[in-house]
């Protein structure tokens, strides 16, 4: 008897549609970033910090889970605490991870409200030397890069204020102010202030407390930062360290009159076209009769007519920017050492549009604080994974990259007779890659037990001879690393 065949669709000719109980995930290159947290013994650092957080419910998710499932959430792109549930509604992606299941929203709310600020201060304090600890020393010393950056709030919070908000005037803010390790792009110390704090409120207490971030083994070369943190305390308080720096100073009319006006023209030379620079000693009255040593660079219009800087009046047809400075070097070369703190800004992208940590916001400041030290935190381990997994041309990508093109990788479980087969949606081109990072990772771990390198003949597609296929095994409870 003839079957006979329902009419083809004019839109889909050749495709029919069905269901598949098979488990499907979009994020299972996420199991990378799992292999190198316990490649770094994440889990097992973490339970100590988190004590406090322990829970007697019997269907309770243990807090180093919900500190992961952030994390890796943060990682995978999330934007708000609603976009947790794409996670949790995923059959495979917790066990890639290595969780029982994905927290909900509510759960990471209660788990940050949990946080007080002192609670706050000693978990974010122990889990960024944890992210330090296998950062290489720079010879002569890190460049400290001292910042501050706005997260304009749309609600009620506590700590959300009007202040200074270039880009949304008036809009209530929250104010952070972070410290970048500029050679190694890691964030030294991070700390979350009220939208009505000035950039240099507090930054003295901030930098003692940044320098007890310092591993061992290293040491803070010099010091930049921008007109925002031009104040007599904070210069005196770098000078009693005796630590270099290079600050821009604030074009005051008392800084023009004793520094610009004062220069002879003979004095100021030429480095490149269109530039000239020049130094020279100085005390403002707030010195008490302190002299300090000021670079004033200076770029002719006519010929840069895009030049940064501040355009004087009294002085047409040029910008000026003046760096004070204890370091010892040629002006020009001053100059060009404060150049590089440009790339500072950068780095708050990153935490703002790869990382998303200004839209997390609760109702309690201490929480707000904890996400986004937490998220800080989750920075850094991402910079040590980018350099332990990725080629070195990685150094120069975004954050966004490394989600977009390692993170993002399709995958299906398959029951395989008494195991599960996860097979990985990876270009033939791009296999032997990922199987260099897998294989990197994994290596003298437990879950190296689980992973299998054998050819499938589903997989024939792939054109690179002898380059096998991985096949990953349910994950089960393996030295108290994951369930």
């Amino acid at each position: 008897m003839q079957v006979r065949r329902p009419p083809a669709s004019p839109l889909y000719p050749k495709i029919r549609f069905a269901f598949t109980d098979h488990p499907i995930t979009v994020w299972a290159g996420a199991i990378l970033l799992r292999l190198y947290f316990e490649l770094i013994g994440l889990r097992a650092t973490l339970t100590p910090w988190l004590v406090p957080f322990t829970k007697t419910s019997n269907n309770q998710i243990p807090a180093a889970d919900v500190l992961l499932a952030w994390w890796y959430g943060l990682a995978l792109g999330a934007e708000r605490f609603e976009h947790f549930t794409r996670y949790r509604r995923d059959p495979l992606l917790p066990r890639l991870l290595g969780l029982s299941r994905f927290p909900s929203p509510d759960t990471l709310r209660r788990f940050f409200h949990g946080f007080s600020y002192g609670r706050t201060t000693e978990v974010s304090e122990g889990l960024m030397r944890v992210s330090l600890r296998a950062m290489r020393p720079i010879l002569l010393g890190h460049t400290l890069d001292l910042d501050s950056t706005v997260f304009c709030r749309y609600g009620e919070h506590e700590g959300s204020l009007k202040g200074h908000n270039p880009i949304k005037h008036g809009r209530p803010s929250h104010h952070p102010l972070v410290a970048w390790l500029s050679e190694r792009r890691r964030l030294l110390w991070a700390t979350l202030r009220a939208g009505h704090a000035g950039t240099a409120n507090g930054v003295r207490e901030f930098l003692a407390h940044a320098l007890t971030m310092v591993p061992p083994g290293h040491r803070i070369g010099l010091v930049r930062a921008d007109a925002g943190f031009f104040v007599t305390t904070f210069l005196t308080a770098l000078e009693v360290r005796d630590l270099p720096y290079i600050i821009v100073a604030r074009l005051t009319p008392l800084v023009r009159k004793r520094v610009i006006h004062r220069i002879p023209e003979s004095d100021w030379r030429p480095v490149a076209r269109g530039i000239a620079v020049a130094d020279g000693t100085a005390a403002l009255p707030a010195w008490h009769g302190q002299h300090r040593r000021f670079v004033c660079l200076r770029q002719t219009l006519t010929e840069r007519p895009d030049a940064s800087g501040r355009r004087l009046i009294e002085c047409p047809g040029y910008t000026y920017r003046v760096f004070v400075t204890s370091v010892p070097f040629a002006a020009e070369l001053v100059s060009r050492m404060y150049a590089g703190r440009a790339d500072s800004e950068n780095r708050i992208k990153e935490l703002k549009e790869d990382l998303s940590l200004d839209t997390f916001c609760l109702q309690s400041f201490d929480a707000t604080d904890a996400a986004f030290r937490t998220g800080g935190v989750l920075y850094n381990l991402l910079m040590g994974f980018r350099e332990t997994v990725l080629p070195s041309c990685w150094f120069e990508r975004r954050l966004r990259a490394v989600r977009d093109q390692v993170f993002w990788v399709g995958a299906d479980l398959i029951p395989n007779v008494r195991r599960l087969r996860v097979r990985f949606a990876v270009p033939p081109e791009e296999r032997t890659q990922f199987l260099h990072r897998l294989r990197t990772l994994s290596e003298g771990l437990p879950i190296a037990a689980q992973l299998d390198w054998d050819l499938s003949e589903a997989e024939v597609t792939n054109p690179t001879p002898n380059v096998p296929v991985p096949t990953v095994r349910p994950v089960y409870q393996t030295s108290g690393i994951s369930p």
